[in-house]
Formats: structure tokens, sequence, C-alpha cells
């Protein structure tokens, strides 16, 4: 196996770990909002600023966690507002995959 191959499988393997620890963060509050600042600061120093941002927005995309602005309560992505303006909270989707009721192969739970 080549070099290059064995980064890009070790990048895999820790995006798939870092997605489980992310979802599993944001669901320690349940039925609360948590704000992605504060994950951050609670995450580091096991995931950096950008593998968390990596890691959020999938799971937002995937539909497992649900974001609003902080302020407004409106629904957001990172796309559409400041990383340090959001807050999320784990979907019914997300509890799933968390109790292993569901599956994804891009989080180890």
């Amino acid at each position: 196996m080549e070099t290059k191959e064995m980064q890009e499988r070790i990048r895999q393997k820790k995006f798939f770990r870092n997605n489980g620890v992310v979802l599993k963060g944001i669901n320690l509050l349940r039925e609360k909002y948590v704000q992605l600042s504060e994950l951050k600061y609670a995450l580091e120093p096991t995931l950096t600023e950008q593998e968390l941002r990596d890691s959020v927005n999938y799971l937002s995309e995937s539909g497992y966690i649900n974001m609003r602005n902080i302020r407004s309560k409106q629904p957001t992505t990172l796309a559409d507002c400041d990383f340090y303006e959001i807050e999320a909270k784990v979907s019914a989707d997300g509890i799933k995959i968390i109790a292993c009721v569901k599956s994804d192969e891009c989080i180890e739970v």
C-alpha cells in the first residue's frame, strides 16, 4: 500500500470517528441546543476547529443535527452563518444513529 493511500485511509477513518464524537457531544444536553463554540472548547484538543466544522457540516447536511442562529433562533447552516453564532441539537435520525438503530458508514459510534 502506498503512503498516499495510507494517509487517505487514516484521514477518512478519523473523519468517521470525529462524526461520532461530535454527534454524541451535541447530544449531551439532549433536548437543549448547544453552542458550537462551547462544543469546540469541550472537544479540544481531541478535534481541531476545522475537524469540528467538517463533522458539523456533514451531520447537518445528512439531517442528523438541526442548527439555528443563537440570536434569531432561525434555522441556519455553516454556509449562511458564522460558526460562533450557531447552536445545534441532535435530530430524531441522529438519535437513531447514537442508539445504533440506524447506521451510517461515515459515523463511528
